[in-house]
């Protein structure tokens, strides 16, 4: 209910709609007159359920019927297709007349939504319409799941964590016996070869009953010491398991089409958490995990045993995987990419000009699916530091050869306004004494910061991957970009983190342009009425349509963290180092996630000789590769200025 119900109910308010969520026993009259929309989830058809509909149709409310199971086609309640109607102990004729009755519901409604394209499908069967919202995780789980991430972090860079690996098999119900049994013998095996794992199973408190009949396994039988047995937590407690987890499994039978039809649940909630996942390839599975870079996926025993093994004895690959899934679940599972769905999906009952315009979007975004994920290049950590605080805003400051600059821009880091605050600098490769300077910097400011980290990479990666890097570290929704020579005014972060309502991608302020003389005045040929006498950046409102000239947000923005992982990240492309900013935004457009400009002066930007911009990216060769190179990757734009020129 939780996931089907209440998540949706606010994704729908964040797209602007009333939501209620109602026990179906308990709607009344005057529910259905209040409701433009009304959704049932899972409802078993009655009386009561067939004058709810009757009144819905007089009140020319539309209805939509919602599940996350093929619990509507009745000739599927077999114990060949469903194991658990033997292990929960009901019967086929129940599970028949249940299914039914959830028929005849769903015969009466407008249209349905469901979890995955195979639910979709057989639904399909029955109703014309049906929309795919799949689960997605809220915010509070998001929370949980990377700070749980953090707290593991902390232990093993203390060294005080146990050296066991966990695998974890987390089921809420004893409805997986034959499931399980596909990756058992594999599971026994690695546990006999390897005594420093343990099988993480889960049983409920009150009755110590588990939610998985050992006993029907007998290859465990002398395993009894390495299963590790927790009891069941509420859902919002789930993270904290997930966490708990090395390497999470869902084994599912495949080719059994009450299988193929179940969420990618598990895989987002561990991927979420940072584990790395082992999965059976059903068709939700198979589009959603990429083989070898976020999970792998295992049919056969073989595939199993050979899958655990390479994760039980390669963490470094382990850590990989589970960073890559992090980030390819971050969007589309997201309260913000769920919101844009129910947007559609109710726009679609409005008429016809709605529903026309609500299918062309519908259509366009299944081009933009499964975008590459970001690249994050090798690094290692010089400096971590963290009390386990929760602060709204990462500054990430991205530094090479600053040594001049680097410590006014930490100091303008250390006086924001905003008293919780991340900061994470990563160097790439610098070769001048700054690396020095920023560590003895961080160990006398190491009070001022919730998460005060220093990273650096381990070869020369170019300003994409370094942002990356800074990126990848971040623990918060939003993320501000600075440059090592240039500042930040102190209500920098509250002011564009104000800015960064719901759904907004990224924030962008105004930032005066200066030398060592102090502020740049304005051309004769720039002023213009209503412009200030100095020249800035950032000037324009925001509007995707201006980045087809040219690019009008410098990169010291607020980027939201979901928003980042959407586009793939910053490229990584050292030949055509300098436009990572700009592809962003272009990317972002096409993806048709807002941007929001802050009219107000809340950063500076240095121009000097030395900048990047002058030694690299203004040079005629340069900036050549570098123009053919994103209009490559976005073919409409039509750059007014492709010449380089210098800012000084």
């Amino acid at each position: 209910m939780t996931y089907r119900c209440y998540r949706n109910a606010e994704a729908a308010r964040c797209a602007g709609f009333e939501a209620r969520v109602q026990d179906c026993a308990n709607v009344s009259y005057d529910d259905i007159c209040w409701a433009d929309v009304m959704i049932l989830w899972r409802v078993e058809y009655s009386g009561h359920v067939s004058t709810m509909l009757d009144l819905a149709q007089q009140q020319n409310v539309k209805t939509i019927f919602d599940a996350d199971d093929i619990v509507f086609v009745p000739h599927y309640a077999r114990i060949d297709l469903i194991d658990g109607i033997r292990s929960i102990g009901t019967t086929e004729e129940r599970i028949e007349h249940f299914f039914t009755d959830v028929r005849r519901t769903l015969m009466r409604c407008d249209q349905g939504s469901a979890t995955t394209r195979e639910l979709a499908h057989a639904m399909h069967k029955l109703r014309p319409v049906v929309h795919i919202l799949p689960n997605t995780y809220d915010k509070n789980t998001l929370r949980r799941s990377r700070l749980n991430r953090r707290l593991q972090e902390g232990l093993h860079l203390s060294a005080a964590g146990d050296t066991l690996i966990r695998i974890g098999y987390a089921t809420g119900t004893r409805t997986h016996q034959r499931d399980f049994a596909i990756a058992a013998p594999s599971i026994a095996y690695v546990l006999s070869q390897r005594p420093n794992v343990r099988l993480v199973l889960f049983r409920e408190k009150a009755s110590q009953s588990s939610m998985l009949l050992l006993e029907e396994f007998p290859e465990f039988q002398n395993l009894s010491s390495q299963i590790e047995w927790r009891e069941t937590v509420p859902l919002p407690d789930l993270p904290d398991e997930f966490g708990r987890f090395d390497i999470s499994i869902a084994p599912l039978e495949v080719g059994n089409v009450f299988c193929e039809a179940k969420s990618e649940i598990k895989f987002l909630e561990a991927s979420l958490a940072g584990s790395a996942s082992i999965v059976s390839p059903t068709g939700p599975f198979k589009r959603l995990v990429r083989h070898g870079e976020t999970g792998l996926l295992a049919a056969t025993p073989e595939e199993w045993t050979a899958a655990l093994l390479s994760l039980v004895d390669d963490p470094e690959r382990r850590q990989r995987m589970a960073r890559d899934a992090y980030h390819d679940v971050l969007w589309p599972f997201s309260p913000e990419a769920q919101t844009r769905r129910i947007r559609l999906a109710i726009s679609s009952l409005q008429g016809d000009e709605e529903a026309a315009e609500a299918g062309e979007l519908l259509l366009a975004r299944k081009h933009l699916e499964h975008r590459p994920l970001p690249v994050i290049p090798e690094n290692e950590t010089l400096f971590h530091h963290d009390v386990f605080g929760e602060a709204d805003v990462t500054v990430v400051i991205t530094s090479y050869n600053y040594d001049n600059y680097i410590l006014d821009a930490l100091d303008s880091v250390s006086a924001q306004t905003l008293s919780q605050l991340d900061l994470i600098v990563v160097d790439d490769g610098s070769t001048d004494g700054s690396v020095d300077l920023i560590r003895l910097w961080m160990e006398r400011n190491v009070t001022r910061f919730n998460r005060l980290i220093l990273k650096r990479s381990l070869r020369n990666a170019g300003l994409g991957g370094a942002r990356n890097i800074g990126m990848d570290t971040a623990e918060t929704d939003c993320v501000m970009q600075l440059d090592a020579d240039n500042l930040l005014r102190p209500d920098a972060c509250e002011t564009l983190h104000a800015a960064m309502t719901f759904g907004i991608a990224y924030a962008y302020p105004l930032i005066q342009c200066f030398n060592e003389s102090g502020p740049l005045p304005l051309s004769p040929q720039e002023v213009s009425p209503g412009r200030g006498p100095f020249a800035v950046l950032g000037d324009l409102p925001f509007n995707p349509l201006s980045l087809v000239s040219g690019n009008r947000v410098d990169a010291m923005a607020m980027i939201a963290k979901w928003a980042w992982a959407a586009a793939g990240g910053y490229y990584v492309s050292r030949e055509a180092m300098g436009w990572e900013d700009f592809d962003l935004w272009c990317t972002l457009a096409e993806l048709g996630l807002p941007g929001r400009q802050v009219p107000a002066i809340l950063a500076d930007y240095r121009q000097h000789t030395y900048s990047m911009t002058n030694l690299s990216t203004e040079q005629a060769a340069h900036k050549a590769r570098v123009v053919n190179y994103v209009k490559s990757r976005h073919p409409w734009i039509n750059l007014t200025a492709e010449a380089p020129e210098q800012r000084l």
